[in-house]
């Protein structure tokens, strides 16, 4: 159960600590007081999200903490030694801080923790009934989550396989859609494919020819000026064919002059010793350049022939892909696409099968599972009428409605819940003719069934009274006492016929400072539960006669 909760600059509240205890708790208050804040609370505590507006202004942070001691707290031990939190043996203790900066904490047992971790105990520990769930009680669409949450485990693991399947199916069936064009279409593609791949193939193109070819287009576009220039260098340094001699004579002559002289001073044999080296270089220059001389062939139409395949090159490349190897990749793909599109209907046979398979395994689960379903809907049926005749409804009469619909991760199972709330009239939709007052009581009824197979301790309801008044609220009291007798109960409520039958009075104030407005809370004795219960009788008028009736009511709930 939730035994201490402290909560410190929340909303309105400074600082409150309650001590709550087994049995029935009720928590009273006048319109606005904030009793609400305390399921806020709580609900943020147990994971929910946060926002700074909570943050009591002019406070830096928030911080909510509780301390529950569950029947399950092996379970959750185990969870968190999983995580790498230590236990602690007489209970939990969870705390969250919401800072103004947004880096807010949580912690379990003073460790710091994730929510995600939060979230996977708190379903052990606590069950907070919110006016959401009447809307959800409306919304056909969540009466068979409602009626899966009654049958429980036993079909966990049947939704789960067929919540798989159908995951399988979806991912053939997307595959399919994106394969089944029609005939003209993939042939329109094919012809595509078949185009580019054709101009790519005709190209021969091979990785680094494109350098290549600029490489050689750029000296045969200058060949005349290299052939000028060789030839003019070669035969300044060797001579021509008539007799004219070159530089290399002379040097020649020079070098015999200069050896003839090396001898005779140290300076001059290393000088010389530089110029034949030059020489000999010049010699071995004058050779490779008369080789260069004599392969050169300047062909004006080689360089036609590559500029024309420069230009293909270009106009590929511009196409499919920035250079050579890029465009060859892009081929590949090509080659993938038509052999995907030509083998198409074999994909397709194979996909259809799988997907033939697929719908057999579901709708065989599904027909499982609806059959498990409809044997537990009867169950509920039964339950909730006897809850319903508990609550003043005697002549109601409750139906499961089953409506077949496609498959879906849920299996082929549609519900909705009928209600017929009055003798000799025909069942309805839930949602048309059900009043305030009797959707308040369904709800408290579906807790009252489920409170036995849940394994949380703590049930906390805001105002499941809404509609409800007279004998029915009294009623609705001892629906709460009985389910209180094994579950801690918590329960906003501005029914006296409710805070009569509670074990325990809490009433929440909003009262005024100097300067500030608070929300506090008070456990009350008995004396302030008369008088807080002739409040919620008579409103703010506290007469002798509403004391009286209190009192009156608190011996009618005690008997």
């Amino acid at each position: 159960m939730l035994s201490d909760l402290q909560v410190k600059n929340f909303a309105l509240i400074n600082k409150v600590n309650i001590n709550f205890k087994q049995g029935l708790n009720i928590l009273s208050g006048e319109t606005g007081a904030g009793k609400s804040i305390i399921i806020g609370a709580l609900d943020l505590l147990l994971g929910a999200r946060a926002n700074t507006d909570v943050i009591r202004s002019g406070k830096k942070a928030a911080y909510i903490s509780a301390f529950f001691q569950p029947e399950e707290l092996k379970i959750i031990n185990d969870i968190l030694n999983e995580a790498g939190i230590e236990k602690e043996e007489n209970g939990i203790l969870i705390a969250r801080e919401i800072r103004e900066n947004g880096r807010n904490r949580t912690l379990i047992n003073g460790q710091l923790a994730t929510l995600k971790i939060v979230k996977k105990i708190s379903r052990y520990l606590i069950d907070i009934h919110g006016q959401h769930e009447h809307q959800l009680l409306l919304d056909q669409s969540s009466h068979l989550m409602i009626l899966d949450a009654f049958i429980g485990e036993e079909i966990s693991p049947l939704k789960s396989e067929i919540k798989s399947l159908y995951q399988e199916l979806s991912e053939v069936r997307k595959e399919l859609s994106e394969i089944e064009i029609d005939d003209s279409q993939r042939a329109r593609e094919l012809d595509v494919i078949n185009f580019q791949i054709e101009e790519i193939e005709e190209a021969a193109l091979k990785e680094g020819e494109y350098e290549e070819l600029k490489e050689e287009y750029k000296t045969l576009s200058h060949g005349e000026e290299i052939y000028k220039v060789v030839s003019e260098l070669l035969t300044s340094l060797s001579g021509d064919d008539y007799s004219e001699k070159g530089i290399m004579d002379r040097l020649s002559v020079l070098k015999n002059k200069f050896a003839e002289i090396e001898d005779y001073n140290q300076k001059l044999k290393e000088l010389n010793k530089k110029f034949a080296d030059i020489y000999y270089g010049l010699e071995e220059f004058i050779f490779d350049l008369g080789d260069f001389e004599s392969s050169f062939a300047y062909d004006e139409e080689r360089i036609s022939l590559i500029s024309d395949r420069l230009d293909l090159i270009n106009t590929l490349l511009r196409k499919y892909g920035e250079d050579i190897e890029t465009v060859l990749s892009y081929l590949e793909e090509l080659y993938q696409k038509r052999n995907k599109l030509e083998n198409v209907e074999d994909k397709i046979n194979s996909l259809t099968k799988k997907k033939d398979d697929f719908k057999k395994k579901l709708t065989k689960k599904s027909e499982q599972l609806s059959e498990k379903r409809k044997k537990h809907a009867e169950d509920l049926e039964v339950k909730l009428k006897q809850e319903l005749k508990d609550l003043a409804m005697e002549d109601v009469r409750f139906k499961v409605d089953f409506k077949e619909k496609t498959i879906s991760a849920d299996g082929t199972d549609q519900i909705e819940f009928l209600i017929s709330p009055n003798r000799g009239e025909d069942l309805k939709s839930l949602s048309k003719i059900a009043s305030g007052g009797e959707i308040s009581r369904i709800m408290l009824s579906l807790k009252t069934i489920t409170a036995a197979l849940d394994q949380v301790d703590t049930l906390i309801f805001d105002e499941v009274d809404s509609g409800v008044g007279g004998k029915t609220a009294a009623k609705m009291a001892a629906k709460l006492t009985q389910i209180a007798q094994d579950r801690q109960i918590i329960c906003i409520t501005h029914l006296p016929q409710l805070a009569s039958a509670a074990n325990h009075h809490f009433l929440i104030k909003k009262e005024k400072g100097e300067n500030r407005t608070f929300t506090k809370i008070y456990s009350l004795d008995e004396a302030d539960r008369v008088k807080e219960i002739a409040r919620m009788i008579g409103g703010t008028t506290i007469t002798d006669k509403t004391l009286a009736h209190a009192e009156e009511m608190l011996l009618l709930a005690e008997k």
